[in-house]
């Protein structure tokens, strides 16, 4: 059965399908419905989850004797499979697969952008008979508009159409783009407030403001120095403690999408798949030289302590915390911070 992406939760609030077919280029809106399907695997009680990314070298068989295997702590499964780039060897998997599926187990199939050709495939005709096929696709330059309007309600803002328009303008159509500065206006505004053209433009010809993007060259790039810099002169001229780690966390997000994107595809690859313009490749590049799998999750787990000193709760002081964060995500971790003290007694 084939729905569209915006009939996709009217589908799993009915019953929960076997198999789940995602499958498109627009990175947002397919892991958004990809999400959809795990929280509905969850509200069916099924919390045991197999992440499978299928890239040359994976071996099915592992994913087959799983899928006919009993679970040794829950009665039901959910198989998140991804493939980046499809071949011969994944589609005479996947056929193999559509001929085991049970009650036992639900599967979300995560897939590059599939042709009409494919679909008419014995093997994809197979597992779309069998479950839910969700084609993504892109959002027209006209719909555009109308899109980030609906997105902006659904975080609690009001977006005059003029001022949607220009946002669309800045975003490029990135939709990863547009809801990040969403994002930064509900930050910025706050819950419930009506956003027109006019702060709009504010939030990007504010000098001040505008300048947090500095920041973020200097910290991709990992000159700490200058990044110190700018964080001091943001500071100075008033900009709120939030608005920095806003963006400290989503470029460290970012990096953290990328790591993991890294182990089925190369850097660039992984780049152009977030939809990471060309030209700002090699800040990403710079930065992911200098992070792994310790450092990043580190950062986040001290981001997670400013924002409880942002709310007001206890935390790191806030210029000694962002400080510190300046000098994590450029490469000189501090010698000791909140993260490592032993627990009180």
């Amino acid at each position: 059965m084939k729905v569209r992406a915006d009939q996709l939760v009217t589908q799993l609030n009915k019953n929960l399908a076997p198999i789940y077919i995602i499958s498109g280029d627009e990175v947002l809106l397919c892991q958004e419905a990809a999400d959809s399907i795990r929280k509905a695997a969850q509200h069916h009680q099924i919390e045991e989850r197999l992440r499978f990314v299928a890239d040359a070298q994976f071996d099915w068989q592992d994913v087959i004797l799983e899928s006919q295997s009993l679970s040794l702590f829950s009665s039901r499964r959910l198989f998140d499979i991804q493939i980046d780039k499809m071949a011969e060897k994944h589609s005479k998997a996947l056929a193999q697969l559509g001929q085991s599926l049970s009650e036992d187990n639900v599967i979300l199939l995560t897939l590059p952008k599939v042709d009409a050709r494919t679909q008419k495939a014995k093997w994809f005709s197979q597992l779309e008979s069998q479950g839910v096929f969700v084609q993504i696709w892109p959002i027209d330059a006209n719909r555009l508009p109308a899109w980030v309007q609906q997105r902006a309600q659904a975080i609690d803002l009001s977006l005059s159409r003029d001022a949607a328009a220009i946002i669309c303008e800045r975003g490029e159509g990135n939709l990863l783009a547009l809801s990040q500065e969403l994002e930064k206006l509900a930050l910025m505004h706050g819950a419930g407030a009506k956003i027109d053209a006019e702060k709009v433009i504010d939030s990007v010809t504010d000098s001040s403001r505008y300048s947090i993007y500095d920041l973020s060259d200097r910290l991709l790039m990992g000159k700490v120095k200058e990044a110190l810099h700018c964080l001091n002169q943001l500071l100075a001229e008033g900009i709120e403690s939030n608005i920095i780690l806003w963006l400290i966390n989503r470029e460290t997000n970012t990096l953290v999408s990328l790591l993991q994107a890294m182990a089925s595809s190369s850097l660039r690859q992984a780049c152009q798949n977030q939809r990471i313009w060309d030209k700002r490749i090699p800040f990403y590049e710079s930065a992911m030289s200098r992070h792994n799998q310790v450092t990043l999750p580190y950062i986040q787990n001290y981001l997670a302590l400013m924002d409880k000193s942002v709310k007001g709760l206890d935390g790191p002081d806030l210029e000694i915390g962002l400080r510190n964060l300046v000098m994590m995500f450029c490469g000189y971790k501090p010698t000791m911070t909140e993260l490592d003290l032993p627990p009180q007694l």
